[in-house]
């Protein structure tokens, strides 16, 4: 029975340092009893904001896909829900504050067409090779307001590099706020159920407020979401899922350039993802989890100033991701966690290493 509970403890903070990052805003990036909360709630939230931009928009879009679900990790640490016999919800505890750090990785390749028509006819036919890089630092910090309420918060920053321009930019991402909500007890042949929301903000460099061939470290708008999240335990392993949603504040007043027209007002649409997967516990100090994300988007419309306006296909991306949890000390697992996209929308690979601020004193109990 004790090495039981100890499985399903590693299990738990593994999970909470990784549901965060998968691709996510929201997100998400996109828990264990909170990391599959965590990476449920941002893999359905990410890749969910990516948006195709007309008009040699392509550098745009593949920037604004490599975002991670800025709203990047949400993790945490639920040893207690697991060895603690009288606990009765499985978020962090009323009045306990958790810090966690993540830096993430994407990269993103694509070809180009370089082609010029005169006179009817095809000249200059030219492929070129794009490449991006993306890393995303996030600062995570969240407070026990009750037994069963969870609030979190987000700072991301982040550094871009696209090889063809041979172009860099580096700063604030799109700082974001979460809640998670338990609204019943544990209970022995009951699914838990966790209720989600999240805000994110547009603190980052809006690719739609700078030139069409900048680099930006947002996504441009502000943007809100839920979802809910479930998992069962099945002894050595915990299976977990979930399903979110998410709607993009329509922006007026902009001022771009875009070729011969000037773009005037900018609607993200509605979005919208699930994720699924499982993690095993091979034994006290190590576990593996494997999960799937995928997220749509509507497609975004753009309005111009001399009264046209374009509206961009819709969107599907997924990716399939691998986490290592391994336990450093008794109450600290650090997880890493290896992401490959599986749609052309996706970023090519994604890395990602997860850790509590706890163990340096970035956080602590109240009471």
């Amino acid at each position: 029975m004790n090495n039981q509970w100890m499985n399903m403890s590693v299990l738990a903070l593994s999970l909470s340092a990784i549901t965060t990052t998968l691709y996510a805003e929201e997100q998400p990036q996109v828990d264990y009893a909170e990391q599959v909360q965590a990476e449920q709630e941002t893999s359905a939230g990410d890749v969910v904001e990516s948006v195709v931009v007309p008009d040699g928009g392509a550098n745009q879009a593949a920037s604004a896909l490599q975002q991670q679900e800025g709203d990047a990790s949400q993790e945490a640490n639920l040893q207690e829900v697991f060895t603690a016999s009288e606990r009765q919800y499985s978020l962090i505890k009323k009045g306990t504050i958790s810090s966690y750090y993540d830096i993430d990785y994407t990269y993103y390749r694509d070809s180009r067409i370089d082609a010029s028509l005169e006179d009817g006819r095809l000249n200059n036919l030219r492929v070129e090779e794009d490449a991006n890089h993306t890393l995303t630092n996030t600062f995570t910090l969240q407070y026990g307001v009750l037994d069963n309420l969870t609030l979190s918060a987000s700072l991301p920053f982040m550094a871009k590099k696209q090889l063809i321009d041979d172009k860099t930019a580096a700063g604030l991402g799109d700082i974001s706020f979460s809640a998670r909500w338990e609204p019943f007890p544990l209970k022995q042949g009951r699914l838990p159920l966790i209720i989600f929301g999240s805000a994110s903000t547009k603190t980052g460099d809006s690719p739609y407020e700078i030139a069409i061939d900048e680099l930006s470290t947002g996504k441009g708008y502000y943007s809100v979401g839920g979802g809910v999240s479930t998992r069962k335990y099945i002894d050595p392993v915990v299976l977990f899922s979930s399903v979110s949603a998410s709607y993009g504040f329509k922006e007026s007043g902009l001022d771009q350039v875009r070729g011969n027209r000037i773009l005037e007002s900018f609607d993200p649409g509605l979005s919208g993802g699930f994720s699924f997967g499982f993690a095993y516990s091979f034994n006290y100090d190590v576990s593996l989890t494997m999960s799937y994300q995928q997220s749509f988007n509507t497609g975004a419309k753009f309005y111009f100033k001399n009264g046209e306006s374009f509206k961009s296909a819709d969107q599907s991306s997924s990716m399939l991701s691998f986490a290592l949890g391994v336990r450093v000390s008794p109450a600290t697992i650090v997880n890493g966690t290896v992401g490959i996209g599986l749609t052309e929308d996706a970023p090519d690979v994604s890395l990602g290493l997860s850790f509590p601020l706890d163990i340096i004193g970035f956080g602590k109990k109240l009471r």
